[in-house]
């Protein structure tokens, strides 16, 4: 009776361990999203900025030196903020498959403990490192954006000049 206690604790705790990896990428997720969020906001706002100098231009208005220097900056920092908004998006999405990899994580080693095969121990730790790799990916995607992001503040600074 002791024995079955102490396999069943075991294998709780085996397949609550994934879990650990499902909070550390949902804390990343958060810190992810809000940046998602923030460059989707400003490309709206840089948005909203081109339409009101374009119906100026279609009103026949001449544009100032400033305000044609600032229209071309929107253009060019709304390029870069779409790119950064693509890779924060997969950095998203990758971290997101390492959950669901871990969650399959700790199913097929509920399968394995509760079949006992042998190919069922590997499934397990194959869907862990693919997890893992996915959680790598995802880290990467968000090192790109960190390196990018300075440049959209370079292009308004300069535009500023």
């Amino acid at each position: 009776m002791d024995n079955v206690s102490i396999t069943a604790i075991q294998a709780i705790q085996a397949i609550l361990a994934p879990a650990v990896g499902i909070s550390a990428v949902g804390l990343l997720l958060l810190g992810l999203s809000n940046r998602y969020s923030a460059i989707i906001a400003r490309i709206r706002l840089l948005n909203d900025e081109r339409r009101r100098f374009t119906r100026q231009i279609a009103d026949q208005q001449e544009l100032g030196y400033a305000d044609r220097a600032r229209f071309m900056s929107i253009r060019q920092q709304t390029e870069e903020l779409l790119y950064r908004s693509r890779t924060v998006r997969n950095a998203i999405l990758a971290m997101q498959a390492a959950i669901a990899l871990f969650v399959l994580t700790s199913f097929g080693i509920g399968m394995s403990i509760v079949f006992g095969k042998s190919y069922y121990g590997t499934v397990p730790l194959v869907l862990f490192l693919v997890g893992m790799l996915s959680v790598f990916v995802g880290i990467s995607y968000a090192g790109l954006d960190v390196l990018r992001s300075f440049r959209v503040v370079l292009l308004e600074a300069k535009a500023e000049e």
